[in-house]
């Protein structure tokens, strides 16, 4: 009887050590030795809207010595009818005059960084989008794109 017992608790007990080392060994085999994810996979990036190039602007900065700032300003519109809607030059000149405002605006140490160039494309998308009409009840400009960026 005491035999029977020991024995039973031996094939338990090596049963449970036997499916913790399958599972252990099968986690280990999918986690180091499978082959690494595909990252050219597609997503659910939507492709860029019609482009609209400002040009180029040159001015000084708002600081006490004598800074300056060239960028090339693209600005990614939300749809065909947005480009439709603005090819009145009209519309370029205020977008222009916009841009220009906020770029006079700025301080050389705000901007010449990553995320000071980042702040600065979202000041002028919210000044540019306050200025131009809504198309289709969607905002005119989705982002803005710096060609060029040279501050000193």
């Amino acid at each position: 009887m005491a035999l029977a017992k020991k024995t039973i608790i031996a094939a338990v007990v090596g049963v449970v050590v036997l499916v913790g080392g399958i599972t252990g060994g099968v986690f280990i085999g999918l986690k180091y030795f499978s082959s690494p994810p595909d990252i050219t996979r597609e997503t659910d990036i939507p492709d860029p809207g019609p482009m609209m190039d400002l040009g180029q602007f040159s001015t000084t900065l708002a600081d006490p010595e004598l800074r300056v700032l060239r960028v090339r300003v693209m600005v990614e519109l939300a749809g065909p009818e947005v480009l439709e809607r603005l090819v009145d030059p009209g519309w370029e000149v205020m977008m222009k005059d916009e841009v220009l405002q906020t770029l006079k605006d700025q301080r050389y140490d705000n901007i010449r960084y990553a995320e000071g160039m980042e702040k600065l494309k979202l000041d002028l998308r919210s000044r540019l989008n306050a200025t131009l009409p809504r198309v289709n009840d969607e905002l005119a400009i989705r982002r803005i794109l710096f060609d060029e960026f040279m501050a000193q």
